[in-house]
Protein backbone atom coordinates (compact mmCIF):
# COMPACT_ATOMS: atom_id res chain seq x y z
CA UNK A 1 0.00 0.00 0.00
CA UNK A 2 1.13 3.57 -0.72
CA UNK A 3 0.54 6.24 1.93
CA UNK A 4 0.13 9.87 0.88
CA UNK A 5 0.41 12.37 3.74
CA UNK A 6 -1.77 15.40 3.00
CA UNK A 7 -0.03 17.35 5.78
CA UNK A 8 2.77 17.84 3.26
CA UNK A 9 3.09 18.68 -0.44
CA UNK A 10 0.31 19.67 -2.86
CA UNK A 11 -2.83 17.88 -4.02
CA UNK A 12 -1.44 17.76 -7.57
CA UNK A 13 1.76 16.09 -6.34
CA UNK A 14 -0.28 13.49 -4.44
CA UNK A 15 -2.49 12.89 -7.46
CA UNK A 16 0.59 12.21 -9.60
CA UNK A 17 2.00 9.87 -6.95
CA UNK A 18 -1.24 7.89 -6.78
CA UNK A 19 -1.37 7.62 -10.58
CA UNK A 20 2.26 6.48 -10.70
CA UNK A 21 1.57 3.81 -8.06
CA UNK A 22 -1.36 2.50 -10.10
CA UNK A 23 0.70 2.50 -13.30
CA UNK A 24 3.67 0.64 -11.82
CA UNK A 25 1.44 -1.87 -10.03
CA UNK A 26 -0.44 -2.62 -13.27
CA UNK A 27 2.85 -3.22 -15.09
CA UNK A 28 3.70 -5.87 -12.51
CA UNK A 29 0.25 -7.42 -12.32
CA UNK A 30 -0.16 -6.32 -8.70
CA UNK A 31 -2.83 -4.51 -6.71
CA UNK A 32 -1.45 -1.63 -4.64
CA UNK A 33 -3.82 0.32 -2.41
CA UNK A 34 -3.68 4.05 -1.66
CA UNK A 35 -4.04 5.40 1.88
CA UNK A 36 -4.46 9.15 2.22
CA UNK A 37 -3.60 10.59 5.62
CA UNK A 38 -5.65 13.72 6.34
CA UNK A 39 -3.65 16.57 7.93
CA UNK A 40 -5.85 16.79 11.02
CA UNK A 41 -5.57 19.55 13.62
CA UNK A 42 -1.80 19.21 13.72
CA UNK A 43 -0.17 21.78 15.94
CA UNK A 44 3.08 23.07 14.50
CA UNK A 45 5.70 25.69 15.20
CA UNK A 46 6.25 28.41 12.60
CA UNK A 47 9.29 29.20 10.47
CA UNK A 48 12.66 29.87 12.15
CA UNK A 49 15.53 32.00 10.91
CA UNK A 50 18.01 30.02 8.86
CA UNK A 51 15.81 26.93 8.93
CA UNK A 52 16.83 25.80 12.41
CA UNK A 53 17.87 27.05 15.87
CA UNK A 54 19.33 25.35 18.92
CA UNK A 55 17.55 25.64 22.26
CA UNK A 56 19.52 25.15 25.48
CA UNK A 57 18.15 23.73 28.74
CA UNK A 58 17.28 26.46 31.23
CA UNK A 59 16.81 29.28 28.72
CA UNK A 60 13.65 31.38 28.31
CA UNK A 61 11.60 30.65 25.17
CA UNK A 62 8.35 32.29 24.01
CA UNK A 63 5.50 30.71 22.01
CA UNK A 64 3.39 33.27 20.18
CA UNK A 65 0.82 33.73 17.44
CA UNK A 66 1.06 34.93 13.87
CA UNK A 67 3.28 33.96 10.96
CA UNK A 68 6.52 35.58 12.11
CA UNK A 69 10.02 34.22 11.74
CA UNK A 70 11.31 32.68 14.95
CA UNK A 71 14.78 32.56 16.47
CA UNK A 72 16.52 31.15 19.53
CA UNK A 73 14.26 33.19 21.85
CA UNK A 74 10.78 32.72 20.36
CA UNK A 75 8.69 31.03 17.67
CA UNK A 76 5.15 31.38 16.36
CA UNK A 77 2.71 28.48 16.32
CA UNK A 78 -0.20 27.34 14.15
CA UNK A 79 -2.55 27.41 17.17
CA UNK A 80 -4.37 30.72 17.47
CA UNK A 81 -5.63 30.16 21.01
CA UNK A 82 -2.71 28.20 22.49
CA UNK A 83 -2.73 30.40 25.59
CA UNK A 84 -6.34 29.46 26.33
CA UNK A 85 -5.51 25.86 27.18
CA UNK A 86 -1.95 26.09 28.51
CA UNK A 87 -1.40 26.97 32.17
CA UNK A 88 1.74 27.68 34.18
CA UNK A 89 3.44 24.36 34.94
CA UNK A 90 2.20 22.56 31.81
CA UNK A 91 4.72 20.86 29.58
CA UNK A 92 4.85 21.59 25.84
CA UNK A 93 6.66 19.27 23.44
CA UNK A 94 8.33 20.52 20.26
CA UNK A 95 9.88 18.67 17.32
CA UNK A 96 7.70 15.60 18.01
CA UNK A 97 8.87 15.35 21.61
CA UNK A 98 12.62 15.83 21.29
CA UNK A 99 12.39 19.27 22.96
CA UNK A 100 10.46 19.84 26.21
CA UNK A 101 9.31 23.22 27.47
CA UNK A 102 7.60 24.08 30.77
CA UNK A 103 5.14 26.98 30.77
CA UNK A 104 6.08 29.70 33.26
CA UNK A 105 3.54 32.40 32.42
CA UNK A 106 0.59 33.03 30.08
CA UNK A 107 -0.19 36.60 29.10
CA UNK A 108 -2.21 38.04 26.20
CA UNK A 109 -2.01 35.02 23.96
CA UNK A 110 1.71 34.54 24.55
CA UNK A 111 3.12 31.57 26.48
CA UNK A 112 6.49 32.11 28.17
CA UNK A 113 8.35 28.88 28.87
CA UNK A 114 11.60 27.50 30.22
CA UNK A 115 13.45 24.90 28.15
CA UNK A 116 13.62 21.67 30.15
CA UNK A 117 15.28 19.58 27.44
CA UNK A 118 16.98 21.37 24.60
CA UNK A 119 17.68 20.41 21.03
CA UNK A 120 17.52 21.55 17.44
CA UNK A 121 14.22 23.17 16.41
CA UNK A 122 13.59 23.31 12.68
CA UNK A 123 10.88 25.22 10.85
CA UNK A 124 7.28 23.97 11.06
CA UNK A 125 7.83 21.00 13.34
CA UNK A 126 5.15 19.20 15.33
CA UNK A 127 4.07 20.58 18.69
CA UNK A 128 2.15 18.71 21.40
CA UNK A 129 0.32 19.75 24.54
CA UNK A 130 -0.97 16.76 26.57
CA UNK A 131 -4.76 16.94 26.82
CA UNK A 132 -5.06 19.40 23.92
CA UNK A 133 -7.57 17.12 22.18
CA UNK A 134 -10.25 18.43 24.55
CA UNK A 135 -9.90 21.87 22.95
CA UNK A 136 -9.47 20.97 19.27
CA UNK A 137 -11.89 19.48 16.75
CA UNK A 138 -10.53 16.28 15.22
CA UNK A 139 -12.19 16.76 11.79
CA UNK A 140 -11.42 20.27 10.57
CA UNK A 141 -12.60 22.29 7.56
CA UNK A 142 -9.23 21.60 5.95
CA UNK A 143 -9.79 17.88 6.55
CA UNK A 144 -13.18 18.10 4.81
CA UNK A 145 -11.50 19.69 1.77
CA UNK A 146 -8.69 17.12 1.86
CA UNK A 147 -11.24 14.30 2.08
CA UNK A 148 -12.87 15.59 -1.11
CA UNK A 149 -9.48 15.59 -2.86
CA UNK A 150 -8.72 12.10 -1.52
CA UNK A 151 -11.96 10.73 -3.00
CA UNK A 152 -11.24 12.54 -6.27
CA UNK A 153 -7.79 10.94 -6.68
CA UNK A 154 -9.21 7.49 -5.91
CA UNK A 155 -7.99 6.83 -2.37
CA UNK A 156 -8.94 3.39 -1.05
CA UNK A 157 -8.54 4.34 2.61
CA UNK A 158 -8.40 7.64 4.50
CA UNK A 159 -6.55 8.09 7.78
CA UNK A 160 -8.25 10.30 10.39
CA UNK A 161 -5.85 12.15 12.67
CA UNK A 162 -6.40 13.08 16.32
CA UNK A 163 -9.47 10.84 16.70
CA UNK A 164 -10.90 11.08 20.22
CA UNK A 165 -14.04 8.95 20.06
CA UNK A 166 -16.48 7.24 17.69
CA UNK A 167 -18.30 10.52 17.02
CA UNK A 168 -15.20 11.90 15.29
CA UNK A 169 -15.35 8.99 12.84
CA UNK A 170 -19.08 9.50 12.25
CA UNK A 171 -18.50 13.18 11.43
CA UNK A 172 -15.92 12.23 8.84
CA UNK A 173 -18.14 9.49 7.41
CA UNK A 174 -21.01 11.95 6.99
CA UNK A 175 -18.72 14.05 4.76
CA UNK A 176 -18.16 11.17 2.31
CA UNK A 177 -20.05 11.24 -1.00
CA UNK A 178 -23.41 9.50 -1.00
CA UNK A 179 -22.80 8.00 -4.45
CA UNK A 180 -19.79 6.42 -6.08
CA UNK A 181 -16.67 4.99 -4.44
CA UNK A 182 -16.35 5.64 -0.71
CA UNK A 183 -12.92 5.07 0.87
CA UNK A 184 -12.69 3.17 4.13
CA UNK A 185 -11.89 5.21 7.26
CA UNK A 186 -8.81 4.45 9.36
CA UNK A 187 -8.88 5.79 12.93
CA UNK A 188 -5.41 6.83 14.09
CA UNK A 189 -5.00 6.11 17.80
CA UNK A 190 -2.70 8.91 18.96
CA UNK A 191 -4.41 10.55 21.95
CA UNK A 192 -5.27 9.54 25.50
CA UNK A 193 -8.96 9.97 24.70
CA UNK A 194 -8.70 7.51 21.81
CA UNK A 195 -7.08 4.90 24.05
CA UNK A 196 -9.84 5.36 26.62
CA UNK A 197 -12.54 5.01 23.91
CA UNK A 198 -10.83 2.23 21.96
CA UNK A 199 -13.70 -0.28 22.00
CA UNK A 200 -16.21 2.21 20.56
CA UNK A 201 -13.69 3.41 17.97
CA UNK A 202 -12.96 -0.16 16.86
CA UNK A 203 -16.71 -0.71 16.42
CA UNK A 204 -17.12 2.38 14.23
CA UNK A 205 -13.91 2.52 12.19
CA UNK A 206 -13.15 0.41 9.13
CA UNK A 207 -9.54 0.03 10.29
CA UNK A 208 -7.30 1.30 13.09
CA UNK A 209 -3.74 2.63 13.16
CA UNK A 210 -1.41 2.48 16.17
CA UNK A 211 0.12 5.95 15.58
CA UNK A 212 3.06 5.51 17.94
CA UNK A 213 4.73 8.86 17.25
CA UNK A 214 2.09 11.16 18.71
CA UNK A 215 0.81 8.48 21.09
CA UNK A 216 4.27 8.22 22.64
CA UNK A 217 4.04 11.90 23.54
CA UNK A 218 0.43 11.96 24.69
CA UNK A 219 0.99 8.94 26.96
CA UNK A 220 3.95 7.98 29.20
CA UNK A 221 6.54 6.43 26.89
CA UNK A 222 7.01 3.41 29.19
CA UNK A 223 3.34 2.47 28.63
CA UNK A 224 3.52 2.56 24.83
CA UNK A 225 4.51 -1.11 24.20
CA UNK A 226 1.61 -2.39 26.31
CA UNK A 227 -0.84 0.09 24.76
CA UNK A 228 0.23 -1.10 21.30
CA UNK A 229 -0.45 -4.71 22.30
CA UNK A 230 -3.85 -3.76 23.76
CA UNK A 231 -4.87 -1.94 20.56
CA UNK A 232 -3.84 -4.85 18.33
CA UNK A 233 -5.60 -7.32 20.65
CA UNK A 234 -8.82 -5.28 20.66
CA UNK A 235 -8.80 -5.03 16.86
CA UNK A 236 -8.07 -8.76 16.43
CA UNK A 237 -10.94 -9.69 18.74
CA UNK A 238 -13.31 -7.37 16.85
CA UNK A 239 -12.19 -8.45 13.38
CA UNK A 240 -10.92 -4.95 12.54
CA UNK A 241 -7.74 -4.52 10.43
CA UNK A 242 -4.95 -2.78 12.36
CA UNK A 243 -1.80 -0.96 11.19
CA UNK A 244 1.31 -0.50 13.36
CA UNK A 245 3.15 2.71 12.44
CA UNK A 246 6.03 5.08 13.21
CA UNK A 247 9.78 4.59 13.67
CA UNK A 248 9.66 0.90 12.79
CA UNK A 249 12.94 1.05 10.84
CA UNK A 250 13.82 4.68 11.54
CA UNK A 251 17.60 4.19 11.48
CA UNK A 252 17.25 3.14 7.82
CA UNK A 253 16.32 6.72 7.00
CA UNK A 254 20.09 7.16 6.74
CA UNK A 255 21.67 3.74 7.44
CA UNK A 256 21.62 0.85 4.94
CA UNK A 257 20.80 -1.68 7.68
CA UNK A 258 18.36 -1.53 10.62
CA UNK A 259 19.25 -1.95 14.27
CA UNK A 260 18.62 -5.30 15.94
CA UNK A 261 16.03 -3.62 18.15
CA UNK A 262 14.11 -2.39 15.08
CA UNK A 263 14.08 -5.88 13.57
CA UNK A 264 12.65 -7.22 16.83
CA UNK A 265 10.06 -4.42 16.90
CA UNK A 266 8.78 -5.29 13.41
CA UNK A 267 8.69 -9.02 14.15
CA UNK A 268 6.90 -8.53 17.48
CA UNK A 269 4.18 -6.42 15.86
CA UNK A 270 3.57 -9.25 13.38
CA UNK A 271 3.52 -11.83 16.15
CA UNK A 272 1.08 -9.66 18.12
CA UNK A 273 -1.35 -9.85 15.18
CA UNK A 274 -1.02 -6.58 13.25
CA UNK A 275 -2.47 -6.65 9.73
CA UNK A 276 -0.04 -4.10 8.32
CA UNK A 277 3.25 -2.36 9.08
CA UNK A 278 3.86 1.24 8.03
CA UNK A 279 7.01 3.00 6.93
CA UNK A 280 6.94 6.80 6.91
CA UNK A 281 10.14 8.86 7.07
CA UNK A 282 12.15 5.83 5.94
CA UNK A 283 10.50 5.86 2.51
CA UNK A 284 9.33 9.48 2.29
CA UNK A 285 12.68 11.25 2.69
CA UNK A 286 15.11 8.41 3.46
CA UNK A 287 18.28 7.42 1.65
CA UNK A 288 17.29 3.73 1.30
CA UNK A 289 13.55 3.54 0.57
CA UNK A 290 13.59 0.31 -1.46
CA UNK A 291 15.92 -1.41 1.01
CA UNK A 292 13.61 -0.38 3.87
CA UNK A 293 10.62 -2.02 2.16
CA UNK A 294 12.63 -5.15 1.36
CA UNK A 295 13.93 -5.42 4.93
CA UNK A 296 10.48 -4.99 6.46
CA UNK A 297 8.99 -7.60 4.09
CA UNK A 298 11.70 -10.14 4.89
CA UNK A 299 11.33 -9.70 8.65
CA UNK A 300 7.52 -9.91 8.42
CA UNK A 301 7.66 -13.06 6.29
CA UNK A 302 10.02 -14.73 8.75
CA UNK A 303 7.79 -13.78 11.69
CA UNK A 304 4.79 -15.24 9.85
CA UNK A 305 6.37 -18.71 10.14
CA UNK A 306 5.71 -18.53 13.90
CA UNK A 307 2.22 -17.03 13.74
CA UNK A 308 0.15 -20.08 14.69
CA UNK A 309 -0.75 -18.75 18.14
CA UNK A 310 -2.15 -15.46 16.87
CA UNK A 311 -5.30 -14.22 18.57
CA UNK A 312 -8.60 -14.77 16.73
CA UNK A 313 -12.05 -13.29 17.30
CA UNK A 314 -14.45 -14.88 19.72
CA UNK A 315 -17.33 -15.55 17.31
CA UNK A 316 -20.04 -15.21 19.95
CA UNK A 317 -18.81 -11.74 20.95
CA UNK A 318 -18.48 -10.21 17.49
CA UNK A 319 -20.78 -7.27 16.84
CA UNK A 320 -22.80 -6.74 13.68
CA UNK A 321 -24.15 -9.42 11.37
CA UNK A 322 -23.92 -12.63 13.43
CA UNK A 323 -24.94 -14.83 10.49
CA UNK A 324 -22.14 -13.35 8.36
CA UNK A 325 -19.54 -13.94 11.08
CA UNK A 326 -20.77 -17.51 11.60
CA UNK A 327 -20.52 -18.30 7.87
CA UNK A 328 -17.01 -16.83 7.68
CA UNK A 329 -15.96 -18.85 10.70
CA UNK A 330 -17.43 -22.05 9.25
CA UNK A 331 -15.62 -21.43 5.96
CA UNK A 332 -12.27 -21.10 7.73
CA UNK A 333 -12.91 -24.24 9.77
CA UNK A 334 -13.77 -26.20 6.62
CA UNK A 335 -10.71 -24.83 4.79
CA UNK A 336 -8.43 -25.89 7.65
CA UNK A 337 -9.97 -29.37 8.00
CA UNK A 338 -9.77 -30.08 4.26
CA UNK A 339 -6.43 -28.31 3.69
CA UNK A 340 -7.85 -26.57 0.62
CA UNK A 341 -5.70 -24.65 -1.85
CA UNK A 342 -7.37 -21.31 -1.11
CA UNK A 343 -10.43 -19.50 0.20
CA UNK A 344 -12.05 -17.52 -2.63
CA UNK A 345 -14.06 -14.44 -1.62
CA UNK A 346 -16.00 -12.75 -4.46
CA UNK A 347 -17.03 -9.39 -3.00
CA UNK A 348 -18.39 -5.98 -3.94
CA UNK A 349 -17.70 -4.25 -0.63
CA UNK A 350 -14.80 -6.19 0.91
CA UNK A 351 -16.72 -7.09 4.06
CA UNK A 352 -16.63 -10.84 3.34
CA UNK A 353 -12.85 -10.76 3.00
CA UNK A 354 -12.42 -8.85 6.28
CA UNK A 355 -14.57 -11.37 8.13
CA UNK A 356 -12.72 -14.40 6.74
CA UNK A 357 -9.29 -12.85 7.38
CA UNK A 358 -10.22 -12.06 10.97
CA UNK A 359 -10.06 -15.79 11.77
CA UNK A 360 -6.47 -15.98 10.43
CA UNK A 361 -6.71 -19.15 8.30
CA UNK A 362 -3.50 -20.99 7.40
CA UNK A 363 -4.52 -21.14 3.71
CA UNK A 364 -4.37 -18.23 1.23
CA UNK A 365 -7.33 -15.84 0.99
CA UNK A 366 -8.12 -14.58 -2.52
CA UNK A 367 -10.29 -11.45 -2.64
CA UNK A 368 -12.05 -11.15 -6.02
CA UNK A 369 -13.72 -7.89 -7.04
CA UNK A 370 -14.37 -5.65 -10.03
CA UNK A 371 -14.28 -2.50 -7.86
CA UNK A 372 -10.84 -0.76 -7.81
CA UNK A 373 -11.37 0.85 -4.36
CA UNK A 374 -12.38 -2.51 -2.89
CA UNK A 375 -9.31 -4.19 -4.40
CA UNK A 376 -7.04 -1.47 -3.07
CA UNK A 377 -8.50 -1.64 0.44
CA UNK A 378 -8.14 -5.45 0.49
CA UNK A 379 -4.39 -5.00 0.07
CA UNK A 380 -4.32 -3.82 3.70
CA UNK A 381 -5.92 -6.95 5.17
CA UNK A 382 -3.92 -9.78 6.69
CA UNK A 383 -3.30 -12.76 4.40
CA UNK A 384 -5.32 -11.44 1.45
CA UNK A 385 -4.30 -11.36 -2.21
CA UNK A 386 -6.62 -9.03 -4.19
CA UNK A 387 -7.46 -10.23 -7.71
CA UNK A 388 -9.32 -8.12 -10.26
CA UNK A 389 -12.35 -9.88 -11.72
CA UNK A 390 -14.30 -7.96 -14.36
CA UNK A 391 -16.87 -10.78 -14.49
CA UNK A 392 -18.08 -9.59 -11.08
CA UNK A 393 -18.99 -6.12 -12.36
CA UNK A 394 -22.70 -6.89 -12.03
CA UNK A 395 -24.45 -8.11 -8.89
CA UNK A 396 -23.16 -11.36 -7.51
CA UNK A 397 -25.64 -13.72 -9.19
CA UNK A 398 -26.29 -17.46 -8.95
CA UNK A 399 -23.26 -18.28 -11.11
CA UNK A 400 -20.81 -16.37 -8.92
CA UNK A 401 -19.12 -19.57 -7.74
CA UNK A 402 -18.34 -20.68 -11.27
CA UNK A 403 -17.07 -17.22 -12.24
CA UNK A 404 -14.87 -16.94 -9.14
CA UNK A 405 -13.33 -20.38 -9.67
CA UNK A 406 -12.71 -19.65 -13.36
CA UNK A 407 -10.89 -16.41 -12.58
CA UNK A 408 -8.79 -18.05 -9.85
CA UNK A 409 -7.82 -20.80 -12.28
CA UNK A 410 -7.03 -18.32 -15.08
CA UNK A 411 -4.88 -16.28 -12.68
CA UNK A 412 -3.14 -19.50 -11.63
CA UNK A 413 -3.78 -18.97 -7.93
CA UNK A 414 -5.35 -22.46 -7.92
CA UNK A 415 -4.90 -25.45 -10.22
CA UNK A 416 -7.09 -28.12 -11.77
CA UNK A 417 -8.14 -30.69 -9.19
CA UNK A 418 -7.60 -28.37 -6.21
CA UNK A 419 -10.23 -28.03 -3.53
CA UNK A 420 -11.29 -24.45 -2.70
CA UNK A 421 -13.78 -22.88 -0.34
CA UNK A 422 -15.88 -20.12 -1.88
CA UNK A 423 -17.42 -17.58 0.53
CA UNK A 424 -19.72 -14.85 -0.70
CA UNK A 425 -22.96 -12.98 -0.16
CA UNK A 426 -24.94 -9.99 -1.36
CA UNK A 427 -25.20 -6.34 -0.27
CA UNK A 428 -22.47 -6.56 2.37
CA UNK A 429 -23.77 -9.80 3.89
CA UNK A 430 -21.85 -13.07 4.02
CA UNK A 431 -24.36 -15.90 3.79
CA UNK A 432 -23.02 -18.54 1.38
CA UNK A 433 -20.17 -21.02 1.68
CA UNK A 434 -19.44 -23.83 -0.80
CA UNK A 435 -16.61 -26.34 -1.20
CA UNK A 436 -15.68 -26.74 -4.87
CA UNK A 437 -13.22 -28.88 -6.81
CA UNK A 438 -11.50 -26.79 -9.47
Amino acid sequence: MVRLNFAHDTVDAHRKAAALADELAAERGRIVGVLVDLPGPKMRTGPVKGGEVTLEAGQRFVLGNGEVTGDASSVSTSVEDLASFVSAGDEVYLADGTIILRAKAVDGGVVTTEVVRGGVLRSRKGMHVPGAERHIEAFTEEDARSLHHAVDLGADLVGLSFVRDADDIRRARSALPTHGPRPLLVAKIETRSAVENLDAIADEADAVMVARGDLGIQMPLRELPLIQKDIIRTCNLNGVPVITATQMLESMTRAPLPTRAEVADVANAVLDGTDALMLSEETAVGDHPAASVTTMAEVAEEAETRSGHRLKPVKEELVGDRVAWAVAHAAVEAAEDLEVAAILCPTQSGSTVRRVAAFRPSVPIIGLSAQPPVLGAMALIWGVTPVSCEDLESDLGPDVLERAVAVARDQRVVGTGDLVVVVTGAAGHTDLMRIVEV
